[in-house]
């Protein structure tokens, strides 16, 4: 029996109560479904702080470029005369979640100097500042 052939046979045991992981080495084995999903879990969550330091190194980026937010909000989002700091503080326009973040950089903020989408950065990059703001604010990363 060839190696696919017992990959494909371990794969369909997997609803036993067995899983198929492959070793780093390239050789399949047996392991129980737990170990199984706490390799899965371990995976994912190493995937997740990879791939959320990617948006707020991006989020960084546009924050300083593209979007223009330093001119008013400060380079190291301390605030200044036109716009209030982005850094833990009481926020003037909802609670300081994400999803109010991305709601102001989406819309912009009526009678202000906040307008929607600065820097007409899309929906990717609106995600990526929003994500940076939010860690900093959080304490979670530097300016």
């Amino acid at each position: 029996m060839n190696r696919a052939g017992v990959s494909l046979r371990l794969l369909r045991r997997k609803r036993t109560g067995w899983s198929a992981v492959a070793a780093t080495t390239g050789l399949w084995c047996l392991v129980p479904p737990v170990v199984a999903q706490q390799l899965d879990s371990t995976k994912a969550f190493a995937d997740s702080v990879a791939v959320r330091q990617e948006a707020i190194a991006a989020g960084r980026k546009l924050f300083q470029g593209k979007g223009t937010c330093f001119a008013c909000h400060g380079a190291k989002l301390e605030g200044t005369a036109i716009a209030p700091t982005l850094r833990n503080h009481k926020w003037r326009n909802g609670d300081g979640s994400l999803d109010m973040i991305l709601r102001v950089l989406r819309d912009g903020v009526r009678n202000t100097a906040m307008v929607k989408r600065p820097g007409n950065i899309d929906e990717t990059e609106l995600l990526q500042v929003a994500t940076y703001v939010w860690a900093v604010s959080r304490g979670a990363v530097e300016p």
